[in-house]
Protein backbone atom coordinates (compact mmCIF):
# COMPACT_ATOMS: atom_id res chain seq x y z
CA UNK A 1 0.00 0.00 0.00
CA UNK A 2 2.92 2.25 0.23
CA UNK A 3 4.37 1.63 -2.90
CA UNK A 4 1.02 2.54 -4.06
CA UNK A 5 0.63 5.82 -2.03
CA UNK A 6 3.83 6.94 -3.38
CA UNK A 7 2.86 6.37 -7.16
CA UNK A 8 -0.48 7.75 -6.45
CA UNK A 9 -0.37 10.58 -4.35
CA UNK A 10 2.04 12.84 -6.57
CA UNK A 11 -0.19 12.21 -9.66
CA UNK A 12 -3.28 12.79 -7.68
CA UNK A 13 -2.18 16.21 -6.31
CA UNK A 14 -0.80 17.28 -10.05
CA UNK A 15 -4.31 16.58 -12.00
CA UNK A 16 -5.99 18.80 -8.79
CA UNK A 17 -3.06 21.51 -9.23
CA UNK A 18 -4.44 21.18 -13.01
CA UNK A 19 -7.36 21.50 -11.86
CA UNK A 20 -6.92 24.75 -9.92
CA UNK A 21 -5.28 26.49 -12.13
CA UNK A 22 -8.01 25.58 -15.15
CA UNK A 23 -10.22 27.45 -12.56
CA UNK A 24 -8.47 30.41 -11.97
CA UNK A 25 -8.05 31.41 -15.77
CA UNK A 26 -11.18 33.05 -17.41
CA UNK A 27 -12.47 30.72 -19.95
CA UNK A 28 -12.36 32.57 -23.99
CA UNK A 29 -15.58 31.61 -25.58
CA UNK A 30 -14.40 33.03 -29.02
CA UNK A 31 -15.95 35.42 -30.90
CA UNK A 32 -15.12 38.01 -33.43
CA UNK A 33 -12.81 38.88 -35.02
CA UNK A 34 -11.19 43.06 -35.09
CA UNK A 35 -12.23 44.32 -38.20
CA UNK A 36 -8.71 45.81 -38.84
CA UNK A 37 -5.03 46.47 -37.15
CA UNK A 38 -5.02 47.57 -33.33
CA UNK A 39 -5.78 51.15 -33.01
CA UNK A 40 -3.65 53.31 -30.80
CA UNK A 41 -5.67 55.60 -28.98
CA UNK A 42 -4.68 59.21 -29.11
CA UNK A 43 -6.62 62.36 -27.06
CA UNK A 44 -8.75 61.79 -24.52
CA UNK A 45 -12.27 63.02 -23.71
CA UNK A 46 -11.74 66.94 -23.33
CA UNK A 47 -9.81 66.61 -27.36
CA UNK A 48 -12.96 65.24 -28.36
CA UNK A 49 -14.94 68.45 -26.42
CA UNK A 50 -12.31 70.54 -27.66
CA UNK A 51 -13.03 69.73 -31.63
CA UNK A 52 -16.35 70.36 -31.03
CA UNK A 53 -15.87 74.10 -29.32
CA UNK A 54 -13.25 74.82 -32.01
CA UNK A 55 -15.46 73.59 -34.85
CA UNK A 56 -18.44 75.89 -33.38
CA UNK A 57 -15.99 78.80 -32.78
CA UNK A 58 -14.35 78.61 -36.81
CA UNK A 59 -17.83 78.36 -38.59
CA UNK A 60 -18.04 81.56 -40.29
CA UNK A 61 -21.48 81.32 -42.11
CA UNK A 62 -22.70 78.97 -39.45
CA UNK A 63 -21.53 75.62 -40.63
CA UNK A 64 -19.99 73.30 -38.32
CA UNK A 65 -17.72 70.77 -39.84
CA UNK A 66 -15.88 68.24 -37.33
CA UNK A 67 -14.15 65.22 -37.84
CA UNK A 68 -13.32 62.87 -35.58
CA UNK A 69 -10.11 59.48 -35.73
CA UNK A 70 -10.38 56.17 -34.98
CA UNK A 71 -7.79 57.24 -33.05
CA UNK A 72 -9.43 60.24 -31.18
CA UNK A 73 -12.98 57.77 -30.93
CA UNK A 74 -10.78 54.90 -29.32
CA UNK A 75 -8.89 56.92 -26.49
CA UNK A 76 -12.45 58.61 -25.92
CA UNK A 77 -14.11 55.49 -25.40
CA UNK A 78 -11.68 53.44 -23.43
CA UNK A 79 -11.42 56.20 -20.75
CA UNK A 80 -14.95 56.12 -20.40
CA UNK A 81 -15.25 52.71 -20.28
CA UNK A 82 -12.43 52.50 -17.90
CA UNK A 83 -13.82 55.23 -15.14
CA UNK A 84 -16.40 52.36 -14.27
CA UNK A 85 -14.40 49.98 -12.43
CA UNK A 86 -17.27 47.46 -12.36
CA UNK A 87 -17.55 47.25 -16.46
CA UNK A 88 -16.83 44.43 -18.04
CA UNK A 89 -15.80 45.32 -21.53
CA UNK A 90 -12.56 46.25 -21.98
CA UNK A 91 -9.54 46.70 -24.83
CA UNK A 92 -12.21 48.93 -26.86
CA UNK A 93 -11.54 49.34 -30.34
CA UNK A 94 -13.80 52.12 -32.87
CA UNK A 95 -13.19 50.98 -36.39
CA UNK A 96 -14.81 53.59 -38.87
CA UNK A 97 -15.03 51.74 -42.00
CA UNK A 98 -17.23 51.62 -45.02
CA UNK A 99 -20.16 53.94 -43.56
CA UNK A 100 -20.07 52.17 -40.40
CA UNK A 101 -18.75 52.21 -36.94
CA UNK A 102 -17.48 49.02 -35.65
CA UNK A 103 -16.93 49.12 -31.46
CA UNK A 104 -14.87 45.91 -30.96
CA UNK A 105 -13.34 44.85 -27.80
CA UNK A 106 -13.36 41.65 -24.75
CA UNK A 107 -16.57 41.48 -22.60
CA UNK A 108 -15.22 39.55 -19.19
CA UNK A 109 -18.21 38.10 -16.82
CA UNK A 110 -18.09 35.52 -14.21
CA UNK A 111 -14.51 33.92 -15.07
CA UNK A 112 -15.60 33.54 -18.92
CA UNK A 113 -14.63 36.16 -21.39
CA UNK A 114 -15.73 36.54 -25.61
CA UNK A 115 -14.93 39.24 -27.94
CA UNK A 116 -17.81 41.11 -28.75
CA UNK A 117 -18.32 43.89 -31.69
CA UNK A 118 -21.22 46.22 -32.99
CA UNK A 119 -21.73 47.38 -36.16
CA UNK A 120 -23.41 50.60 -36.46
CA UNK A 121 -25.10 52.87 -38.82
CA UNK A 122 -25.70 56.75 -38.29
CA UNK A 123 -28.29 58.41 -39.31
CA UNK A 124 -29.71 61.87 -39.38
CA UNK A 125 -33.00 62.68 -38.74
CA UNK A 126 -34.99 65.52 -40.27
CA UNK A 127 -34.85 67.37 -37.20
CA UNK A 128 -31.22 67.44 -37.16
CA UNK A 129 -30.10 64.76 -34.65
CA UNK A 130 -28.21 62.05 -35.25
CA UNK A 131 -29.31 58.63 -34.53
CA UNK A 132 -27.26 54.99 -34.30
CA UNK A 133 -29.21 51.88 -35.88
CA UNK A 134 -27.16 48.91 -34.07
CA UNK A 135 -27.53 46.50 -37.44
CA UNK A 136 -25.25 43.64 -35.92
CA UNK A 137 -24.03 42.88 -32.38
CA UNK A 138 -22.24 39.75 -31.68
CA UNK A 139 -20.68 38.12 -28.21
CA UNK A 140 -18.49 35.37 -28.56
CA UNK A 141 -19.99 33.03 -31.01
CA UNK A 142 -24.30 34.98 -30.99
CA UNK A 143 -25.63 37.01 -32.21
CA UNK A 144 -27.96 39.75 -30.40
CA UNK A 145 -31.64 38.98 -31.57
CA UNK A 146 -33.53 42.07 -33.80
CA UNK A 147 -35.74 42.98 -30.15
CA UNK A 148 -32.31 43.81 -28.32
CA UNK A 149 -30.32 45.45 -31.68
CA UNK A 150 -33.50 48.38 -31.68
CA UNK A 151 -33.13 48.83 -27.36
CA UNK A 152 -29.20 48.84 -27.96
CA UNK A 153 -29.72 51.46 -30.79
CA UNK A 154 -32.18 53.80 -28.43
CA UNK A 155 -29.29 54.04 -25.85
CA UNK A 156 -26.24 54.63 -27.87
CA UNK A 157 -28.20 57.49 -29.83
CA UNK A 158 -29.05 58.82 -26.36
CA UNK A 159 -25.66 58.21 -24.98
CA UNK A 160 -23.98 60.13 -27.77
CA UNK A 161 -26.36 62.89 -28.21
CA UNK A 162 -26.44 63.84 -25.19
CA UNK A 163 -22.76 64.23 -25.38
CA UNK A 164 -23.07 66.16 -28.74
CA UNK A 165 -26.10 67.92 -27.46
CA UNK A 166 -24.26 69.36 -23.97
CA UNK A 167 -21.14 70.46 -26.41
CA UNK A 168 -22.86 71.58 -29.38
CA UNK A 169 -25.98 72.92 -28.28
CA UNK A 170 -28.13 74.37 -31.01
CA UNK A 171 -26.46 72.10 -33.17
CA UNK A 172 -28.41 70.39 -36.03
CA UNK A 173 -26.90 67.83 -38.18
CA UNK A 174 -27.27 67.18 -41.65
CA UNK A 175 -24.60 64.80 -42.70
CA UNK A 176 -22.59 61.88 -40.95
CA UNK A 177 -20.02 60.84 -43.17
CA UNK A 178 -17.76 57.52 -41.96
CA UNK A 179 -15.10 55.49 -44.22
CA UNK A 180 -10.81 55.64 -44.28
CA UNK A 181 -10.79 56.05 -40.41
CA UNK A 182 -12.61 58.78 -40.03
CA UNK A 183 -16.13 60.43 -38.94
CA UNK A 184 -17.25 63.58 -40.43
CA UNK A 185 -20.39 65.74 -38.93
CA UNK A 186 -21.55 68.49 -40.82
CA UNK A 187 -24.55 70.92 -39.42
CA UNK A 188 -25.18 74.13 -39.05
CA UNK A 189 -26.25 76.58 -35.77
CA UNK A 190 -29.40 77.43 -35.30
Amino acid sequence: MNATFRKVFPAFFGVIGVALAALACTVFLGGPEPPGPEITPAGDAQSIGKSWSDAVALSADKTVVVVFSEAELTAYLQQKLEANPNNGFHSAQVFLRDGRIQIYGILSAGGASASAILRLRPDVTDQGKINFVLEQAQVGPLNLPAGLLSAVSDVLTEAFTGQVGSIATGFLAQEVLVGDGQIAIRGILR
